[in-house]
């Protein structure tokens, strides 16, 4: 391991989406929004890495001879090690969003999507040292992907396998699969919805001791050390449950008022969240607090939180990081006081 080593690495997609509305609603479509669910994670742990570390969040974008430049420019702004992989013979990946009347959003795809394999990653050197890995995948996809990057990492590497299940895959019937997978996990990341349904229960968790219980379901099979769940609860937070950590953490606005647009969201948690488990070396709760962190950041508008650079710090939707973090655990204090220091998200201050 060494300091170049990249700090994150997502093997999810990148997408370029249309949002299209209801003709009652007045409002006119949206093109170019970057998207993808590996597009988020990377933005989520590029706010919690800091400018400093900015070079060592990584991730592969596929560029079709179609990529608008105004879609460059902003994924430049980010300052990240995003690596492009440019192939004039197709198109890029888009998609489509139509939001019907009651406001629930259908999703089609508007070109081929094109998957990022693991083969992607050995072919670029420097991702395969990378400390930890985003999988948004089937567990059957997952389980190919951990066991050939695992074979082909230097030995002096230990990445940490964050799973993101995809949404039609958790149900009753994958369960066995899942579990069988969960052995090579170091962080299980779905959803409460997608939990549930893995556990094949008929309504949701309503209490915090409901979702422990859940999160039971899956707990004595995530065996690797210091591995876990963190069910992402949406408005409601987070439920962090490992060996040594049972905790609810609260999502970072509480006032809805200030929620514009909830896509990407969790993903943007999962960047986050396993890059300050990371760069905190093993807190838990601190990855918590910095998944919740960066999911607030993206919900305040449409599209990419937008990065800026403030009097001292780099500012994401005209805040920083750190300020973010620090208003979290006041507003939270009778929930992290004693469980959270400050000091040990260092590396942003």
């Amino acid at each position: 391991m060494t300091k170049n080593d990249p700090i994150f690495t997502s093997m999810g997609m990148f997408i370029i989406d249309e949002n299209q509305y209801p003709a009652s609603s007045k409002k006119e479509p949206v093109y170019n929004i970057i998207g993808g669910g590996g597009t988020y994670a990377i933005v989520g742990s590029r706010i919690i890495a800091g400018a400093e570390k900015s070079k060592l969040i990584c991730g592969i974008i596929d560029k079709g001879s179609d990529f608008p430049d105004i879609v460059e420019e902003e994924i430049l702004s980010w300052n990240s090690g995003i690596v492009w992989q440019e192939d004039p013979s197709r198109l890029t990946t888009r998609g489509l969003n139509i939001y019907d009347e009651d406001d629930i959003r259908h999703f089609q795809y508007k070109t081929d999507k094109k998957r990022i394999e693991a083969q992607d990653i050995l072919n670029h050197p420097h991702l395969i040292r990378s400390r930890t890995i985003h999988i948004i995948s089937s567990i059957e996809r997952c389980e190919s992907i951990i066991d050939t990057i695992s074979s082909n990492v230097p030995n002096d590497v230990n990445p940490i396998f964050i799973y993101e299940p995809l949404p039609d895959i958790c149900i009753a019937s994958n369960y066995t699969k899942l579990i069988s997978l969960l052995p090579k996990i170091d962080v299980f990341t779905p959803n409460l919805n997608e939990m549930s349904k893995f556990a094949n229960l008929d309504k949701l968790p309503e209490t915090m001791d409901d979702i422990k219980s859940l999160c039971l379901n899956f707990s004595p099979y995530l065996t690797k050390p210091n591995s876990g769940s963190v069910v992402r609860c949406g408005h409601l937070g987070c439920f962090i449950k490992t060996p040594k950590v049972e905790i609810s953490l609260p999502a970072y606005h509480t006032n809805q008022s200030k929620v514009v647009d909830v896509t990407g969201g969790g993903n943007l948690f999962c960047g986050g969240f396993v890059t300050g488990l990371l760069l905190s070396k093993g807190d838990w709760i601190i990855g918590g607090i910095c998944g919740n962190v960066a999911s607030g950041c993206v919900i305040e508008r449409l599209g990419m939180p937008q990065v800026s650079l403030g009097n001292s710090n780099e500012e994401w939707n005209d805040l920083s990081s750190i300020k973010r973090i620090e208003h979290y655990a006041n507003i939270n204090k009778h929930i992290v006081e004693g469980k959270f220091d400050i000091t040990k998200v260092d590396w942003l201050t």
